[in-house]
């Protein structure tokens, strides 16, 4: 069979704490979209052995005399029908040309995924903000963040504490839609420094991560940049949130209401949150961008797999393979693979307890406080929009969670299927080094 470079193919150096240069390579899909790999330099040039004329062999044969030993020929077939055909990297030219489809078991950490502002709206709006992302201005605003913070915790809020029975319905609805302004803002932030990087492609779009609903930017695009620019973009969404965080708290000194108060500190939560490295927002791009660290979270697993199969004396050779990386990554790595493992037990024991003893119980109480509102009459507007607000958020929540837990029995299940076998691999070699009289039976029967 004769196999060609895929021409559509673009390529880029891709910044990572390898032990090996590695490149990225963007394959045209359908719909419009793009497909990302990422992989060693090295084995651009195997795939440029593809020629249009060349087999697999001959492929082989030509690389084989550039890098003698470096892949052997059953390697090369496994990897060119396991890897490089269904990624497109590799194109048959017996068949029609076709696009790359999109597998829909094609793992996400986002579920329900909705565009809401398109590309060509996104980008002129980005494109006016590119001044902010200069040094001089980001270490400005830096200082200018701290000394807020200084201020507000230190003295603002401490000396309007007693004020805390004003945060009544009315209140909580202006901070939330006041929020949902800002969470636009944080988004906008992180495509604004994409696109002050040079790239184009991003939109801003809503999802549910875990069990509760956000807003997203596509900023993959990004790993065409650097480890420092992509490291940009991750806090950019939080220095535009911290702007109109600080913007509104002037409202304060110039109204006196309490409202910019309670923004503030709720908008710091938010932030915190965004930035925890465990959870795939902000702060674990951050965390993956500063070490070089790509496929962060396939990349730990990985490393838990590797250690979990050799603590069952499975071979080396059949163990999961792991990346090389550099000796400061590596140990990066390792220690959030542990601190993430310890924090995903963690985070499923918050979930359950919150599912079971809050959300469930009551959300029909919710329901029927929307209903009697509804039905009462004069409407209070502030109340119904309120309480509407709620059982919207509330039904986001229970979807998330329904499908969290739907995942997490299905990972389980995946997990004891694989202990069973290995124990029982590793149960079946002890046998047959034992009792000569045991062997394994044949596949066929006849």
């Amino acid at each position: 069979m004769v196999y060609s470079f895929n021409q559509s193919l673009s390529v880029y150096p891709l910044d990572a704490a390898s032990d090996q240069a590695m490149v990225l390579c963007e394959v045209p899909a359908q719909k419009g979209s793009t497909v990302r790999f990422a992989m060693p330099a090295a084995l651009l040039e195997l795939l440029k052995m593809f020629d249009g004329r060349r087999d697999v062999a001959e492929a082989f044969a030509a690389y084989d005399k550039l890098n003698p030993g470096k892949y052997s020929l059953p390697k090369l077939e496994h990897l060119v029908q396991n890897f490089l055909l269904p990624k497109s990297l590799l194109v048959d030219l017996s068949a029609p040309a076709a696009l790359t489809e999109i597998s829909a078991k094609r793992a996400s950490y986002l579920f329900a995924k909705v565009r809401l502002v398109p590309q060509h709206i996104v980008y002129p709006v980005a494109k006016l903000f590119g001044w902010a992302f200069d040094k001089r201005m980001l270490i400005s605003w830096l200082a200018i963040f701290v000394l807020t913070h200084l201020i507000f915790y230190l003295w603002l809020l401490p000396n309007h504490r007693s004020h805390a029975g004003d945060f009544d319905s009315a209140t909580v609805s202006i901070v939330m839609l006041l929020s949902l302004l800002g969470a636009f803002i944080h988004e906008t932030g992180h495509a604004s420094a994409l696109v002050a990087y040079g790239c184009k492609q991003t939109e801003i779009g809503f999802g549910i991560y875990l069990y509760y609903p956000v807003l997203y930017t596509d900023v993959s695009e990004a790993w065409k940049l650097s480890r420092h620019q992509r490291a940009t973009i991750d806090m950019a969404g939080v220095y535009f949130q911290s702007v109109f965080q600080l913007l509104l708290l002037g409202l304060f000194f110039i109204k006196g209401s309490l409202i910019p108060i309670y923004f503030f500190l709720f908008t710091d939560l938010i932030m915190f949150r965004t930035m925890n490295p465990f959870l795939r927002m902000d702060g674990y791009w951050l965390v993956a961008d500063l070490f070089g660290i790509y496929n962060l979270r396939q990349q730990s697993t990985k490393v838990i797999q590797h250690y979990f199969l050799k603590l069952f004396g499975v071979n080396r050779a059949d163990r999961t393979p792991l990346h090389t990386l550099k000796p400061r990554a590596r140990v990066a790595l390792a220690v959030y693979s542990v601190l993430s493992t310890v924090f995903f037990f963690y985070i499923c024991a918050i979930m359950i307890r919150y599912s079971l003893l809050y959300m469930v119980p009551m959300y029909p109480g919710r329901l029927m406080a929307l209903l009697q509102v509804v039905l009462h009459w004069p409407l209070d507007v502030i109340k119904l929009f309120s309480l509407l607000f709620e059982v919207l958020m509330r039904t986001a929540v229970l979807v998330g969670l329904s499908l969290f837990v739907y995942r997490l029995l299905q990972t389980a299940w995946g997990v004891l299927k694989f202990l069973v076998q290995t124990l029982w691999q590793k149960f079946r070699k002890v046998l047959t080094v034992d009792d000569p009289g045991v062997g394994p039976v044949s596949s066929s029967r006849g």
